[in-house]
């Protein structure tokens, strides 16, 4: 692949590749690639001068996947959607029927959308170089800028290494690893799961990696060796502190107290012993009146069979209802009582605790430094005896140097701290590490790293350009800082000391 230029237009950057042998001029992978929209594939133009033959790629508003992930560390879901987008690219090319080896799978050569969030790959026709592993510099590149706190990730991507290293090593074998380890996992869970359900006893709680290298808690059985001793099968760990034990007897003393009320108010609501009280009632006056039909009327021997069992009915309902409704005045007396026993009680557990009191723990904190200033005295005082009219130089060299970029707008007045290399600008907030709101400015405009001492300022393919001292850089370009110079993004100038 020969050296990459890059050129920018009105509106549009490109990157340009030069291809001097013309023995492919008029080859079908050329002409489907400048005829053809293909999905994932960056557009090209073709410019022959001199007989030579420029392939201009469109890189408008696109980053590479070098510069996008320099400095930083790509979690499981980024580098399993990279995987499936760049999957999907080498289908694009075999629905043209367009030769896979021409593309250029390596950091500086794929390029991300941030808008759309889509990977695209640069097709190069005249690329005849047989590599016997192309996917090496790629793989290395992700292997040195996963998160290597995520153990799961790390053993994919070595995994994918060394199958990358075979010559039938195809992308669909990437994702089958990915999808082994995620069942892998579900199974595990699945498993622990029904065990608990199966075996019913009390589960302790330990912790799974998922695929993206989260710990969730998920329950192990309490036979278990390691869980089983402080587990009392009543919700109760043995190994809690005295206090806590003593906090939550009286924490389950309230719920009692709160269960108890709850119940009272339930009660009242329904409105019971009054309910009673009225059928009392009714059941009296039915009594009364049939009697008095009894004792006015003359009745015929059918109709006073039925006026004595009617009486009879209403004397055995007055019986019933007068008996329940003294029976619930009880039970709520009882239940009053037993809820002031209770309140008594937490009283007399609280009052029996000492208050803390603010003037004891500050003189104690007070009696701990005097203690630890005079067991230090001796070894002070030595200290200042030996240094006491000495001079101290400072060494200039070991002080931390501070790199800013001062606004000098009058309007900006936003001053950029360079507090970590390499350090990016631009105004996608999640993605950069100084945020720039103003419009000129790109998602991904600039970004800055320290080598060997020295600053250096690159454009990240910026829309409306960075300039150095009043000069635009070209698109992925890289320039030293040098204190004093004038830098500007967009609109917004600054400048570095």
């Amino acid at each position: 692949m020969p050296e990459a230029k890059y050129y920018k237009d009105y509106n549009h950057n490109y990157m340009i590749l030069e291809s001097k042998n013309d023995e492919e001029g008029d080859s079908y992978q050329r002409r489907m690639l400048v005829s053809n929209k293909i999905e994932g594939i960056l557009g090209c133009s073709l410019r022959d001068v001199n007989g030579a033959v420029y392939f201009y790629y469109d890189i408008s508003s696109k980053v590479s996947f070098e510069n996008l992930y320099k400095g930083k560390q790509l979690s499981y879901e980024q580098v399993k959607d990279f995987f499936i987008q760049l999957n999907m690219i080498y289908q694009n090319l075999g629905k043209f029927f367009m030769d896979e080896r021409a593309l250029l799978v390596r950091p500086d050569c794929i390029y991300y959308d941030l808008t759309s969030r889509k990977y695209f790959g640069l097709y190069y026709p005249m690329n005849k170089s047989k590599i016997q592993s192309p996917y090496e510099e790629l793989m290395d590149f992700l292997l040195a800028h996963i998160d290597s706190g995520n153990q799961n990730l790390v053993d994919c991507m070595y995994r994918i290494y060394e199958m990358s290293e075979t010559q039938n090593f195809l992308l669909t074998d990437a994702l089958c690893v990915f999808e082994e380890l995620e069942s892998d996992t579900l199974d595990v869970e699945d498993i622990i799961e029904e065990s608990s359900i199966l075996e019913g006893n009390v589960v302790a709680d330990v912790n799974i990696i998922d695929s993206e290298g989260i710990s969730m808690s998920k329950p192990m059985n309490s036979n278990n060796e390691n869980y089983s001793e402080g587990y009392n099968g009543e919700d109760e760990y043995l190994f809690l502190s005295e206090e806590v034990k003593k906090n939550k007897k009286v924490t389950d003393k309230r719920e009692r107290v709160k269960s108890k009320k709850t119940d009272g108010i339930h009660s009242k609501s329904k409105n019971s012993r009054k309910y009673y009280a009225i059928f009392t009632f009714i059941s009296l006056c039915g009594i009364c009146g049939t009697a008095w039909i009894y004792f006015n009327y003359k009745l015929t021997q059918q109709e006073l069979m039925m006026i004595v069992c009617c009486m009879a009915l209403m004397g055995v309902c007055f019986v019933f209802s007068f008996i329940q409704y003294f029976l619930s005045g009880k039970k709520a007396e009882q239940a009053e009582k037993e809820e002031l026993e209770l309140q008594q009680d937490i009283y007399d557990e609280f009052r029996d605790e000492k208050p803390v009191v603010l003037q004891d723990v500050l003189d104690k904190n007070i009696n701990s430094n005097m203690n630890m200033n005079i067991n230090n005295s001796d070894f002070r005082q030595v200290e200042i005896k030996e240094r006491y009219g000495e001079t101290v130089f400072m060494d200039l060299r070991k002080q931390k140097m501070e790199y800013k970029l001062y606004a000098l707008d009058k309007k900006n007045k936003k001053h950029i701290e360079l507090t970590q290399f390499p350090f990016t600008i631009g105004k996608m907030a999640g993605c950069v590490d100084c945020v720039l709101t103003d419009d000129s400015i790109s998602r991904l405009h600039a970004r800055i790293e320290k080598q060997d001492e020295k600053v250096f300022l690159t454009d990240m393919n910026s829309t409306n350009g960075t300039y150095k001292n009043g000069l635009r850089m070209e698109p992925s370009e890289t320039v030293e800082l040098e204190p004093g110079d004038e830098i500007r993004f967009g609109k917004l100038n600054y400048c570095y000391r």
